[in-house]
């Protein structure tokens, strides 16, 4: 059992690699999650799950003083958890020094710096500013059209305002481009919950779920979040 394993690298002073596999672990318990939305069941535990595991890789940096190496290349595990958080409304505590830090790592990377202006937008913080350069970085390389189409989408749905038939167009916009991973190269090549290839039937495209969740929109979709507890 990776516990057991755990265990017993951390009696070794192994830090770093029980770090890598607390993000190994997130990773999973968000996938499933997804399955479970995707079946109609609520993935509420699952999510609860995944702010845990976020919680004890807070405490793993804390306590084993992990290398900012480390950190920086498992920085996609804090856009999961940051999504459960705000879906679930339940605030996970991200210092500004340590979100400071993933930045600075996807900032080599445009679609995973685009997944941060989104996420600084569901939160409340400024998101805009630098954006459509990034829009504009990743439009120049090949084969990334539809990460491009995606985001752009995205965006206009937070910029949408009060107008409900723009708003629904856009979400209709926002589900295609999610089916059309089913046979994207770019996203067949991620990792299961982005929905790329063969696993696009059975995820969900929770960044527009978000998106849904933060503008208020209660129309139907399969990526809406509809287990609000309160």
């Amino acid at each position: 059992m990776i516990v057991d394993a755990n265990a017993k690298m951390i009696a070794q002073n192994n830090f770093v690699q029980v770090y890598s596999n607390l993000t190994d672990r997130l990773s999973y318990e968000f996938a499933i999650g997804l399955f479970r939305w995707r079946r109609a069941e609520s993935p509420i535990a699952d999510f609860e799950t995944v702010l845990a595991t976020g919680q004890e890789l807070l405490a793993a940096i804390n306590q084993w003083s992990i290398p900012e190496a480390s950190v920086v290349g498992y920085g996609y595990v804090w856009d999961l958890a940051r999504y459960a958080s705000f879906l679930l409304g339940d605030p996970i505590a991200l210092s500004p020094e340590l979100l400071a830090l993933i930045r600075r790592e996807q900032s080599q990377h445009a679609d995973m710096a685009l997944e941060r202006h989104v996420l600084d937008a569901i939160e409340g913080r400024e998101w805009r500013t630098g954006a459509r350069e990034l829009i504009d970085q990743l439009a120049s390389k090949k084969r990334q059209g539809l990460a491009v189409e995606s985001y752009r989408t995205y965006f206009a749905l937070l910029d949408v305002g009060s107008n409900a038939a723009d708003t629904k167009t856009l979400i209709e916009r926002a589900e295609r481009n999610y089916a059309r991973r089913a046979k994207d190269a770019f996203y067949s090549g991620g990792p299961i919950y982005v929905g790329g290839g063969p696993d696009n039937p059975y995820v969900v495209d929770f960044t527009l779920a978000a998106i849904m969740k933060k503008i208020g929109w209660k129309g139907e979709s399969i990526h809406r979040w509809r287990w609000d507890l309160t």
